[in-house]
């Protein structure tokens, strides 16, 4: 009986540590491709129309959305439904073509359109993300001119909530003469009835000495309405009231309500490139012709790591400027951004 029990225990033993030497075979994710390619990692986002592979035998992959036939993930992932729902499980593609989320137990399991899925593993809401821009000239010969501006704009998206916050510093010189300076600033908060409608409160702020402007404070409430909000593109109206004021360095100083009137426009041209623009219109309650506007339009390149090469246009239109300033401003600012 003992000499079977040793048989037995010993054979066991020996089984168990054979299969310890077989090669283990980690599991991964799984993506077919439309041309047979089979790719296997850990999907890690989808932003877009691009679902990011990691790999342990190659840099991250990027691949188009378009182009895949098959997704299979081992572990949970977090999706985001264009909807604004948010489900967490493994994902398999089924016979019939559809996304299915296999859920925690007691969730079940839900299918989706690839189409209707907004991000994979999007980040956290709460947190802060914007940018860092800052550029130079410098001249000398016929014209000596040198030039400083430094940007900066930062996001904080909630649930239900997003502040968020600008800020524009402009200074130049011309034969060592101060020829511009500038100071801008604007927060605002948005508060979100349901997934695209929501109320606002803002406040923008500026100094500029060659605009003869002490102080312009512009604050007021409104409603906007968010038409898109996806990683490709981003497009929101908005309109409402305004207490506008202007307190001028010599000229009479002078305070009405306006209407305002905005648009925010963002479109993902390519990997690497991203357009932006922000429009608001101030047209007085008292005189709709006497209006202000002002335009920011960008395009920004990507050099990687966070960095990119952007290139805007700020337009400031005033029909009754002060006395002894133009109406029309328009500045270039080609620099440097750093993305957070």
């Amino acid at each position: 009986m003992s000499s079977t029990l040793f048989t037995s225990n010993t054979f066991i033993c020996f089984m168990a540590g054979f299969a310890a030497l077989l090669p283990q075979h980690a599991s991964a994710d799984e993506i077919m491709l439309d041309n047979g390619v089979r790719i296997t990692g850990t999907v890690t986002a989808l932003s877009g129309d691009t679902l990011s592979v990691a790999t342990d035998y190659a840099e991250p992959i990027k691949l188009k959305i378009g182009r895949i036939t098959k997704i299979v993930t081992d572990k949970p992932v977090e999706i985001r439904t264009k909807s604004g729902e948010t489900l967490k499980g493994s994902l398999k593609t089924s016979d019939n073509g559809m996304l299915a989320v296999e859920q925690s137990a007691g969730r079940g399991r839900v299918e989706l359109d690839m189409k209707d899925v907004l991000a994979i593993n999007p980040p956290p809401l709460g947190q802060w993300s914007g940018s860092v821009v800052a550029a130079g000239n410098y001249q000398t010969g016929n014209t000596d001119r040198t030039a400083f501006r430094l940007g900066a704009d930062a996001v904080k998206r909630g649930e239900k909530d997003r502040f968020s916050m600008r800020f524009l510093y402009d200074i130049s010189e011309e034969k060592d003469v101060l020829s511009s300076r500038s100071v801008y600033g604007a927060l605002k908060y948005d508060y979100f009835f349901t997934k695209k409608l929501y109320g606002y409160l803002g406040v923008e702020l500026l100094n500029d000495k060659f605009k003869d402007l002490n102080l312009r404070t512009i604050v007021g409430p409104g409603v906007g309405y968010q038409i898109w909000d996806e990683p490709q593109k981003a497009l929101a109206v908005e309109a409402g009231l305004a207490y506008y004021s202007d307190d001028h360095r010599i000229a009479s100083d002078k305070s009405w309500i306006a209407a305002r009137l905005a648009a925010n426009f963002r479109y993902k041209i390519s990997d690497s490139i991203m357009f932006t623009n922000d429009l608001v219109l101030y047209p007085s309650l008292g005189n709709m012709a006497d209006f202000n506007l002002r335009n920011e339009a960008a395009i920004a390149t990507g050099l990687g790591s966070g960095w990119s090469l952007r290139l805007a246009n700020i337009l400031d239109y005033n029909n009754s400027p002060a006395a002894g300033t133009k109406s029309t401003d328009s500045n270039f600012l080609v620099g440097l951004q750093y993305a957070f």
